[in-house]
């Protein structure tokens, strides 16, 4: 089990610069080991005795900007940790949820794949301005206007003298805001891939019809394919941030969706069925479309 003392330094020191990292963890770590020692030779449990210590030192967050010298209060060192916690958290789960969700929409309503991704990611980018703008005038309401102050004082108090209680019971195995946009960004950048590869014309023939690079029958039943699984794998994502940590089934969700995405991939290229022979031969590369071809056998290996 993770001692309280390392899961508070965890906590800290993920707001201290590398540079001052290890510095300040042997500082914080040496300060607090004495004050334990103290307290237990006085007499006291040592569990107690280094819960009391930990709570004395205050919130992680607010103890490291004292070590960087970097204030934390844009809005006010009140409120400013509850509205950075909603911000990030309305963020992350919101605008990954939108973009998903109106590509759908739009895809459902007739709209060509990359119109519909388009839609998704407009709506996404907009949503989080939206979300951003409006919480922080709420909060600076809520600093400045006399007619709140009543409300901001509740909110201090309910948020309570911080406990060891609000530690996270695994720092390292949460799974973060960040990577949850990031995961649901790159699906997203992937898709976008996929459409241009097939929409965007590289090359015209004789009879001025346009050659793109993917083959022109994958758009009958492999590229819609690919799409589904990739916005399934980015909805995985999102589940996964909710729930907070990987669990089996979904581990196996996520393997299960990235075979789904892999194997075509490597079947249509040893089958010389993804890249259009004609606009190989434009290219004056016509390996490049054959199955057996050094670029297709790179690809299915990877």
């Amino acid at each position: 089990m993770i001692s309280l003392t390392e899961r508070y330094l965890a906590a800290a020191l993920r707001s201290i610069p590398d540079a001052q990292r290890a510095d300040v963890d042997r500082e914080l770590r040496s300060s607090i080991a004495d004050a334990v020692e103290d307290r237990v030779a006085a007499g006291e449990e040592r569990a107690s005795a280094e819960k009391a210590v930990l709570e004395g030192l205050g919130e992680p967050t607010r103890l490291a900007s004292g070590y960087t010298g970097r204030p934390l209060y844009v809005i006010g060192p009140d409120v400013f940790l509850v509205y950075r916690h909603i911000l990030a958290t309305l963020v992350g789960v919101i605008v990954p949820i939108v973009a998903v969700v109106l590509t759908t929409v739009a895809l459902a309503g007739g709209a060509g794949y990359l119109d519909g991704l388009m839609a998704g990611i407009g709506g996404a980018f907009s949503t989080g301005v939206h979300l951003a703008f409006w919480v922080t005038l709420t909060f600076v309401f809520l600093e400045r206007a006399e007619v709140a102050r009543g409300a901001r004082t509740e909110m201090v108090a309910a948020t309570g003298r911080w406990t060891v209680d609000r530690l996270p019971s695994r720092p390292a195995g949460r799974i973060s805001v960040g990577e949850t946009v990031g995961e649901v960004l790159t699906t997203l950048l992937s898709i976008g891939g996929l459409l241009f590869l097939r929409d965007t014309a590289w090359f015209t023939d004789a009879a001025a019809a346009r050659i793109a690079v993917l083959d022109p029958a994958l758009s009958v039943f492999w590229v819609p394919a690919l799409i589904t699984v990739l916005m399934a794998l980015a909805g995985l994502r999102i589940v996964v941030y909710l729930v907070g940590r990987w669990t089996m089934p979904l581990a196996v969700s996520h393997a299960a969706l990235q075979v789904a995405i892999a194997a075509p991939l490597v079947a249509l290229a040893l089958g010389g069925s993804l890249i259009d022979p004609r606009f190989a031969a434009q290219l004056g590369r016509p390996e490049l479309a054959r199955g057996d071809g050094p670029v297709m056998l790179i690809l299915a290996r990877a």
